[in-house]
């Protein structure tokens, strides 16, 4: 991947929470530049983050952003003077080289009223999670319904084009690598990389990294990212119970689903599953009430995976189900009366 391109690719991704995005021509003599810094959380897991753009030739741009938990829309709050954001953007370009996140303090110098209109809007400061001593990763403990088992997150720096900083999620409470892990954040980077800081709060996971390029001019590129410990929590035990119910023990992987739902109930490949493991073990009431939440979350993904599943082969026969995988008719292995073919 060409250098260009590469921060083209970066600067869109760290502009996820941000209004509007980057869009390319970029001037290739002037700085290209956008940070972030999370300045408070809210009750439910969202995150205020102050972003700072300064790229394009145009003014610098300034803003108090709200990012949403569950990657809904993001919301502007307030917007700094244009005198505080091009004060802002000219400390951070002298200082920019440094790969340590500086927006934050930039900002409580430049533009002071971020804080009240922060706290005005329902957020309130936090420290960032302190990880194990000497290393970067965090123990958690996983949701109640699930047995509120011991987990631990990590941080990462994978090699790839671009490389990227990722945060895990795993089953071993040592946090070695390997093993049972899913990723939660995946932050592609370009140049020097900037590893900042990870906030837990309300199963949510918000990760601030970034990199700096090594070139001329300036290009820096510093912002959150969102996870879901939920999710990642359900994904892994989803994958226990599809183990448990590839080797025949249907006992085992439906206590593996019950937890994969415990821990997120709107993760529909887990409500599937363990509607298909239901079927399997001749428990129809309670495989039809899993498929009807799945088709609550995602439709069209239950009809993509229900229609010629083996499974639901019996349970396809009753026009209740026909209707929950969009059947219009009978399918073909079976006829009107329920007699196979």
């Amino acid at each position: 991947m060409r250098p260009c391109l590469a921060w083209c690719v970066l600067l869109c991704a760290c502009a996820e929470w941000g209004r509007p995005p980057l869009t390319a021509p970029y001037r290739a003599g002037e700085p290209l530049l956008q940070e972030q810094a999370l300045v408070g959380l809210a009750p439910d897991g969202a995150a205020a983050a102050v972003q700072l753009i300064d790229a394009e030739g145009v003014a610098p741009r300034l803003e108090l952003l709200a990012l949403d938990p569950r990657g809904g829309e993001t919301r502007r709050l307030a917007a700094a003077p244009e005198g505080a954001a091009r004060a802002a953007a000219r400390k951070l370009r002298a200082e920019g080289r440094r790969p340590v996140p500086l927006l934050a303090r930039i900002v409580a110098e430049e533009w002071p009223e971020a804080q009240a209109a922060t706290a005005a809007s329902g957020f309130s400061p936090r420290a960032p999670a302190a990880p194990e001593p000497g290393k970067r990763r965090w123990p958690v403990t996983g949701a109640p319904g699930a047995g509120s088992l011991p987990l631990v997150l990590r941080t990462e720096l994978t090699a790839g084009d671009p490389p990227a900083f990722v945060l895990l999620l795993g089953e071993r409470p040592g946090g070695e690598v390997g093993g049972d892990e899913v990723e939660l954040v995946r932050q592609p980077i370009a140049g020097t990389p900037v590893e900042g800081e990870l906030w837990l709060w309300e199963r949510t996971a918000w990760l601030l990294s970034g990199s700096v390029g090594e070139d001329e001019p300036l290009r820096r590129a510093v912002g959150l990212r969102r996870g879901s410990l939920a999710r990642g929590e359900s994904q892994i035990h989803n994958a226990h119970g599809f183990s448990d119910y590839s080797a025949g023990d249907l006992d085992a992987a439906r206590r593996e689903f019950d937890r994969a739902i415990a821990a997120d109930p709107r993760f529909v490949d887990a409500l599937y599953n363990a509607a298909s493991t239901a079927a399997l073990a001749d428990r129809p009431a309670e495989a039809v009430a899993y498929l009807r939440r799945a088709v609550e979350v995602d439709a069209r993904r239950v009809q993509v995976l229900g229609r010629d599943d083996d499974d639901l082969k019996l349970l396809r026969r009753r026009p209740d189900v026909r209707a929950l995988l969009g059947l219009k008719r009978p399918p073909p292995e079976t006829s009107e009366d329920g007699k196979d073919r």
